[in-house]
């Protein structure tokens, strides 16, 4: 074993310069673990591109109709496929009159129903003011509207409820 004797005024010295290091380091350290987050939250932006942007609109002529829903559903369908691809549920506040809601659908929003497989680049559109506030196909009372094509990204979309299913 060597022993090392070092007088107490280096020590001290040495000691506040190792801290002095460590702190400046540590400094950029910290700086750099920020900097590096920022810049991938940054990358990442959303956790998911808006799939589809836009507003529903409701017909004036079916106002009546749509007295007492608090249930919207926006359903995304492939062209190739009787399956939704997704579902997006809103409940209403009030009943429905004019724009009944402005869109965003993104990979959060939107329950998926094909898994892990890549969202296509067409698709189609479907509003329903849910009578009985259920998932599932559209029944009696429901108020609906379409729109297709709609391509990946596309914004400004209108989906304009113009009818009601018998």
């Amino acid at each position: 074993m060597i022993t090392v004797l070092v007088p107490t005024g280096a020590r001290t010295f040495l000691w506040d310069n190792t801290v002095k290091k460590i702190g400046l380091l540590g400094l950029i350290l910290l700086i750099l673990v920020v900097v590096g987050a920022i810049i991938t939250a940054g990358q990442m932006g959303e956790t998911s591109h808006a799939y589809a942007r836009g507003r529903v609109i409701l017909n004036p002529a079916l106002e009546q109709d749509a007295a007492g829903i608090r249930t919207l559903f926006i359903v995304a369908s492939g062209t190739d496929r009787p399956m939704p691809l997704g579902a997006f549920r809103k409940s209403l506040s009030e009943d429905a009159k004019g724009v009944v809601y402005d869109f965003v659908l993104t990979k959060d929003n939107m329950q998926s129903m094909m898994g892990d497989a890549p969202w296509p680049q067409s698709f189609k559109l479907k509003a329903r003011l849910d009578r009985d506030g259920a998932a599932g196909p559209d029944s009696s009372g429901d108020l609906v509207g379409e729109i297709f094509p709609v391509e990946r990204g596309q914004s400004d979309l209108e989906i304009r409820i113009d009818r009601v299913v018998n």
